[in-house]
């Protein structure tokens, strides 16, 4: 039975909900806005090409361009244009899934679910950094793969893909490596009708560029460059509260303690520079035995959630994508793999695991918009289930933590 009306009864309940969704977001917005410092996304923009090749010089080179001579309006638009476009991403990817596919009930509580997945809104404000880029494009890619008509569409769409990834990782070297597990996963599914040399060639399209240019950066790029960067980071008073060592009360009631920027980022920033391969792994050992386990633990949960959550409310069993990924082990088991080094190197392991669960839940959530179950009615325990997430996941958006036991930028 294919549920295309929905009731005025449903409809003022979903009406109630994106409102409630809308003022949420209003809400994590302002507490961004008048509590939460950026001084830290900022920091993804500080570094252009002045002193040569460097790894993320682009980024800083893309928001050079601006007008004036403002460096740290070139930073928040930097910071700014990466959530919005992520916004963007998630807002085509709800009305593919609401209104392009097709129109029922079950698909407008995806498209709702969306805003409080932990790859959702609250992601894509709260850990603003220049990865987000990376998930951009791979929702767009995701979608386009979704709507491809002919194995032709899909080999075209890779090496668009292929082809953007160049300059994905110039802004950030990891875009390739956390995101390429939801390439894979997306061909896989999405055009699994794909011959064994199509996949592969469609695979190699859309990674083989941004790996290749992973690459190139990794030999090429300056090193021990520390002291001309910080020599270039401007001077000025950044909020930098937890520097104040403040409680949780005062951070709660909006302390505030002013940094000097330079100075922070020739602290917490420009030495990364410095160091190679070994000195990233070190870094992470920083945090420890227990921290590892912690964050792995709670990685893994939020990738869980992500997939219980949306096999719940669609009424489509995430069994049935396990055929198709396991036909195509070898390039799921690549993809796994190549998000290693970005653990080996980088402390935020629970943004890492964000970024998993988006690869994992965008296949999961453009897998379910094609079939049958998400046409039908929804029944009571996935009705309850929907209005439970959305409850749960706005009170404790799991997607902002960008990791527990590690190193702060102080």
């Amino acid at each position: 039975m294919v549920s295309q009306v929905v009731g005025q009864r449903r409809k003022r309940l979903y009406t109630v909900v994106a409102v409630l969704l809308a003022m949420w977001a209003a809400a994590l917005l302002a507490l961004n806005l008048t509590l939460i410092p950026d001084t830290y996304w900022y920091s993804y923009y500080a570094v252009d090409y002045t002193v040569g090749f460097l790894r993320r010089g682009l980024a800083g080179e893309l928001v050079g361009l601006l007008p004036g001579e403002d460096q740290f309006f070139e930073h928040r638009v930097g910071r700014w244009v990466s959530s919005g476009a992520f916004f963007v991403a998630l807002a085509i990817l709800a009305w593919w899934i609401a209104v392009r596919s097709g129109r029922s009930e079950r698909r407008l509580q995806l498209a709702l679910l969306l805003v409080v997945l932990p790859f959702g809104f609250a992601f894509g404000l709260l850990q603003a950094g220049s990865t987000l880029f990376g998930g951009t494009a791979l929702i767009l890619f995701g979608v386009s793969v979704a709507r491809a008509k002919s194995d032709r569409s899909v080999l075209v769409t890779s090496a668009i893909f292929g082809a953007v990834s160049i300059v994905l990782v110039l802004i950030h070297e990891a875009i390739p490596l956390l995101f390429g597990l939801g390439v894979i996963a997306v061909l896989a599914v999405l055009a699994n009708q794909l011959e064994q040399k199509a996949f592969w060639a469609s695979c190699a399209l859309a990674l083989g560029p941004g790996l290749v240019t992973v690459v190139v950066v990794a030999v090429f790029g300056r090193h021990g460059v520390a002291d001309e960067l910080c020599a270039l980071i401007p001077h000025a008073q950044v909020s930098n509260p937890l520097a104040g060592k403040p409680t949780l009360g005062q951070l709660l009631s909006g302390f505030r303690y002013y940094d000097d920027y330079h100075d922070w980022a020739c602290r917490n920033i420009t030495p990364f520079y410095n160091r190679d391969l070994v000195d990233g792994i070190r870094y992470v050992g920083r945090l420890g035995v227990a921290g590892m386990i912690v964050n792995t633990v709670f990685g893994v949960g939020v990738v869980a959630i992500a997939i219980l959550v949306i096999g719940l409310v669609s009424g489509v069993s995430p069994r049935r994508l396990l055929p198709m990924l396991r036909q195509r082990w070898l390039a799921v088991a690549l993809g796994f793999c190549m998000t290693v080094p970005v653990f080996m190197t980088g402390v935020d392991w629970v943004r890492w695991w964000v970024s998993i669960s988006l690869d994992i839940g965008l296949v999961y959530v453009l897998y379910v918009s094609r079939q049958p179950e998400v046409d039908s009615p929804p029944t009571r325990r996935s009705t309850r289930a929907f209005i439970v997430a959305v409850i749960a996941l706005a009170l404790v958006p799991v997607g902002i933590v960008p990791a527990f036991l590690a190193p702060l930028p102080i």
